[in-house]
Order: structure tokens, then C-alpha cells, then sequence
């Protein structure tokens, strides 16, 4: 590591130090989530941009949508024996929800919503305050999530983005609906059948209850430092138009990513959104593809920029790798059609350490906002 790399290596543990210490543990809509939020708000000034904030009323935990599915699975499997063709109704409908909300676009959140923000810092491009301002040829956007990651352990897995999860609850409503129209089309003795069969149910419901597990590693605020990062080394661009934005209750509700493009319609064909998701864990990896039962591709020029950046720079080390669940940043904007990367650290780690505690690891940050760097870098000459 030569003096240049240590010295950025270390700006970035005093960084990572900082923003530890005053905002710690930020569960979705808590006061340490805005600690965080006053924190990148200040850096992200200091770095030159132009900073806006906007609230969010946003669900402080994901999985009230399940909940509800699980609800209504029951009522279908305790009905049949009774009401076997208005359960078998209610049964395809919810297979046909879980398929759409597996292939097509999620089940939209319930809830009761709380107070959330997101911090939003901007670079114009060179000239573009002048008489004849020069429109810019690119708009990246660079997402991090405000809140500490979570995982979906125990029964909460049923609830969780991964492919098994989904298929276990499509497999649980084909099998709700396949018992319920067995007892319409042929009554008979094997009334329990429906009962038996809406257990799954009865587990995603007690699934989306259970309180969720913090993520070992604040993977999250390792993405908040890449992000802060990535934007102060990136001066003022001739051809791209940079967006540093701070995602609220990113893990928890679309409704951050989503509101961004309600405030700001952005053209798709001249946009592109870098996500960094957790940064904590094994090898740097910039995903190819997203998802479980459908995997979406990523942007194919944002994929060649990150292959030739990571080519450029040996000290990036950066694996590109298909990923089985789809990043909860890039996934809202990518179903729009706006082109989009993941980058992230894979494995990450499986449980606690030994000493009751993780730090980001500064190389990895430093590692990321290379990356991220290079990649806008790119685009400003491609």
C-alpha cells in the first residue's frame, strides 16, 4: 500500500469513526437514522454539493404486507370445509398476488407509517450556471441506505427476499388452492385437507411478526461512507451530472427510492443509478444480475465501466457475480427501466464476532469508492 492509498485509507476509518460513534445503530425512522442523516448532510456540503432533504412517511418495518397474506390464507383453509369454492377463490387470488409479487413488481407495503428522510446532494455539471447553461450528457445517481441493514432469521426467513422464500410461498398457495378445489369439485371425507394445508400460512404470518436481527456488520454505514467518499473525490464534471443520495428506511419500504422519481422525473435513457448495499464481508462484488425467480440484468455500460475500472486498478479487486436477491435500491428504479448497478461485499459475514462488535473495514470502503469513482469517471468520457 503506497502513502497516498494509506492516507485515504485512513481519512476513511476517521470518517467511518465519526459517523459510528453519533449515529450508531439506526433502525428505520429512529433518531439515529436522522443523526446519520445530519451527518451526510454536513459532508456532503463540504464536499461542494448542493444538499436538499425531504421526509418520508414510510413503514418502519418491511413484511406488513405478508401478514396480511397469512391472514387471509388461514381464513381460505378454515372456510373450505364449509365454503370451498369462495376459498378457492380467495386461495388462486393469493397465488396469483405471491407470483406477481415474485415475478412482476412486489406486494406494495402496509402498515402504519412513521417519519423518515432522505438527504439528496447534487452536482451540476461545468458551465451549467452560465447564460447558455450546458446540459449534461449523463445523470448518475449514487444510493446509499440511511439504516442499518437487517436479516431474516428463523420463521422471519419466510418473509425475506431471498428465492427460497419465494418459493415457499407460491408453493404454500398452490397448495392452499389445489386442497380447496379438491373439496369444491369432489366433497368428501378429506375436509381437513384445506385446514392442513393452510399451515404455511400460518408460519409467513408468524414469520412477518417476529422482530428482524440487526445485520453482523454495519454493512450500511460502510455504504454511507463509500457514498460520501466516492462524491468528495469527484470534483465538478464536464459531461455528468452527479446525485449523492441518503435513502431512508432503505431496508424497510421502496417508498425512498420511489419518491425520487416522483420529485424528480429523470429520463431514463441519460440516467444511471450506482447502489451500494452492504459493504461488509468478503470479496467487493459488483452484480451482473438480480433476483430470485427473475433476475434482472444490470445496465451493460455501467457493467463494461466497472470491468474496466476494476481492470485499471489492481487495488480494487472487484468480482462481478450474479446475485439471488435483488438489492433493495436499483430493484424500485431497474423496474422502471433505468439502468442500474449493485455494488456490494459478498459473503457477508454469517454471525456475531467473538468481541460482540464489527467495524467497517476502511480498505473496502476505499476499494468501493474506487470503483465508484472510476465508473463515473467513465462515463464522463464515454
Amino acid at each position: 500500500m503506497d502513502n497516498a492509498t494509506r492516507d485515504e485509507t485512513q481519512e476513511i476509518q476517521a470518517l467511518v469513526d465519526q459517523l459510528a460513534d453519533q449515529a450508531g445503530l439506526r433502525r428505520p425512522t429512529s433518531p439515529q437514522e436522522a443523526t446519520a442523516a445530519a451527518f451526510v448532510n454536513a459532508r456532503l456540503r463540504r464536499a461542494g454539493m448542493g444538499v436538499s432533504t425531504y421526509e418520508l412517511r414510510v413503514l418502519p418495518r418491511p413484511g406488513g404486507a405478508y401478514a396480511v397474506v397469512g391472514v387471509l390464507g388461514l381464513v381460505a383453509g378454515l372456510l373450505a370445509p364449509l365454503l370451498p369454492f369462495p376459498s378457492f377463490l380467495l386461495a388462486a387470488a393469493l397465488l396469483a398476488a405471491l407470483l406477481a409479487d415474485a415475478l412482476l413488481t412486489p406486494i406494495p407495503p402496509v402498515g402504519p407509517r412513521r417519519a423518515s428522510q432522505n438527504i439528496v446532494g447534487t452536482r451540476a455539471v461545468a458551465g451549467a450556471a452560465g447564460i447558455a447553461p450546458r446540459p449534461p450528457r449523463w445523470r448518475v445517481l449514487i444510493l446509499a441506505p440511511l439504516d442499518t441493514p437487517v436479516q431474516h432469521r428463523g420463521l422471519a426467513i419466510m418473509v425475506g427476499p431471498s428465492r427460497g422464500a419465494a418459493i415457499a410461498r407460491i408453493g404454500g398457495a398452490l397448495l392452499l388452492a389445489g386442497a380447496c378445489l379438491l373439496l369444491w369439485l369432489l366433497p368428501g371425507p378429506w375436509w381437513p385437507l384445506a385446514p392442513v394445508a393452510a399451515l404455511p400460512f400460518g408460519l409467513l404470518l408468524i414469520g412477518a411478526t417476529r422482530p428482524l436481527t440487526v445485520a453482523p456488520g454495519d454493512g450500511g454505514l460502510a455504504a454511507l461512507a463509500a457514498l460520501v467518499t466516492a462524491a468528495s473525490r469527484l470534483g465538478t464534471l464536464d459531461h455528468v451530472e452527479l446525485w449523492a443520495v441518503a435513502v431512508g428506511a432503505a431496508g424497510s419500504d421502496p417508498r425512498g427510492v420511489q419518491s425520487l422519481l416522483r420529485r424528480y422525473p429523470f429520463e431514463r435513457s441519460s440516467t444511471r443509478v450506482i447502489a451500494l448495499e452492504q459493504l461488509v464481508g468478503g470479496q467487493l462484488v459488483y452484480a451482473t444480475r438480480e433476483g430470485g425467480l427473475r433476475a434482472r440484468p444490470a445496465d451493460p455500460l455501467l457493467l463494461r465501466l466497472a470491468a474496466a475500472t476494476d481492470a485499471a486498478d489492481p487495488q480494487i479487486d472487484a468480482e462481478p457475480r450474479a446475485l439471488t436477491v435483488e438489492g433493495s435500491l436499483a430493484a424500485p428504479l431497474r423496474r422502471l427501466g433505468y439502468g442500474a448497478i449493485t455494488i456490494v461485499a459478498s459473503p457477508p459475514p454469517a454471525g456475531p464476532p467473538a468481541n460482540g462488535s464489527y467495524r467497517p473495514d476502511p480498505q473496502l470502503i476505499e476499494r468501493a469508492a474506487r470503483l465508484v469513482v472510476g465508473i463515473v469517471r467513465g462515463l464522463e468520457v464515454a
